[in-house]
């Protein structure tokens, strides 16, 4: 994991984690490796997510009352075990879907909301997620708040739906980014909206509450790794999860290096505008934050004592994600599985997969990296998960060690 330079004073720790789709079980297994590097604090934990990223933070708070250890252990284990058809499938059929778009295209009185149906992950999430014992958690104050991201239809911007402990301030809307936060009692509608990606899935209408009802669609639009809700309710020590690294990519490996010869097709666009919006804001946050602990330190060790410097304080942040050699390592093992079960003679035993695999092409790298975040296949998830374990377990012995409570 990556270090961030910095000490606290009195530690509440956050965790974010990003959205990603099926990606979201690499989440998982980063998560179980990541939680014994983060420094033991009284203080309840700060939960934040997009996503994915949302659908683990609800179930490891959902879990904490049998110990973090468990509660990563059985995310992992959901993760492994859900399947395309638990998630989504086609909205009719792929010929009623065809001509519902023609005739919205040629202004005819048809409308198509999506690409694919997710009411069957409201049944699944319903069935998983124990919501009693989330709520519980927060009102114990074993979590200090659960906080999951959404992107309003109305006014373009996030909405941070927070249930929280009493303990916890709200924090007011952020002009900057343009943040609202909104306490409610989280539900399964919540996490749908967070994960309702455009086009492809159909956005979610929120009921609760009832003043910020309306339609909602993926979090991760304006706000796909949310470090700045979680420094706003408080944290001062961030873990944050993410499928993509946390530094620039300055340079392809050489068998991804461009050919001068075709341009990108339109899969190769959209696998670049997917990469960007999951990691360019993410970079940039933490590069200010590093900056900020920086400046502070400098300012720190000139001597200098105001109060602008004294009551700042320094965000510890530590990194689990994938190394830079490692950016495209989820993407080809959606490729490879794919070619196995979904390409050829596959693809009779598994006409969905098959069917899913069509519809996004390019490369093996920009077609297997598309692929990854809608592979909710066990073989991949599975193996996904074990990847997020593995590389943080590499970089958790070389950079560090894991603290121990005092």
């Amino acid at each position: 994991m990556h270090v961030v330079r910095g000490t606290t004073v009195s530690e509440t720790v956050g965790l974010v984690v990003s959205g990603a789709g099926a990606r979201g079980a690499y989440e998982a297994g980063a998560i179980a490796s990541l939680l014994p590097h983060l420094p033991r604090s009284e203080r309840p934990p700060i939960l934040v997510g997009t996503s994915a990223g949302a659908l683990n933070v609800v179930g490891l708070a959902a879990f904490a009352g049998d110990g973090y250890k468990s509660a990563t252990h059985k995310i992992v284990s959901l993760w492994s075990t859900v399947g395309l058809d638990d998630v989504f499938g086609p909205v009719g059929t792929l010929v009623g879907t065809g001509l519902r778009y023609l005739g919205q295209a040629a202004g005819l009185d048809v409308t198509l909301p999506s690409l694919l149906d997710t009411e069957r992950m409201r049944d699944l999430l319903t069935s998983l997620i124990c919501w009693e014992d989330l709520h519980a958690n927060i009102r114990s104050g074993a979590i200090g708040a659960v906080a999951v991201t959404a992107t309003s239809v109305a006014t373009r911007g996030t909405v941070v739906f927070v249930e929280k402990h009493p303990s916890v301030p709200l924090p007011d809307y952020d002009e900057q980014r343009n943040i609202t936060y909104v306490e409610t009692e989280l539900s399964v509608e919540h996490v749908l909206a967070s994960a309702a990606v455009p086009v492809l899935f159909r956005p979610v209408r929120v009921t609760e509450p009832a003043a910020w009802a309306g339609w909602y669609v993926d979090g991760g639009l304006q706000l796909n790794t949310p470090l700045k809700p979680a420094l706003a309710l408080g944290a001062d020590t961030l873990g944050v999860v993410a499928t993509q690294p946390r530094h620039w990519i300055e340079q392809p490996a050489a068998d991804l290096a461009p050919g001068d010869d075709e341009p990108p097709d339109v899969f190769g666009a959209a696998a670049l505008v997917l990469r960007a919006v999951l990691s360019d804001r993410m970079i940039e946050d933490l590069h200010q934050l590093e900056v900020r602990n920086d400046r502070l330190m400098s300012i720190r060790a000139a001597g200098v004592d105001s109060a602008d410097v004294t009551s700042d304080r320094e965000i510890e942040v530590r990194f689990a994600g994938p190394s830079l050699e490692q950016a495209y390592d989820l993407g080809r093992l959606a490729y490879d599985i794919y070619s196995e079960k979904g390409a050829g003679v596959g693809g009779l035993r598994h006409p969905w997969l098959s069917v899913l695999g069509r519809l996004v092409g390019g490369t093996r790298e920009d077609h297997g990296d598309l692929l990854s975040f809608l592979l909710f296949d066990p073989d991949f998830t599975s193996a996904a998960a074990e990847l997020g374990l593995a590389a943080l377990h590499r970089l958790a012995s070389r950079e560090q060690a894991p603290r121990t409570s005092s």
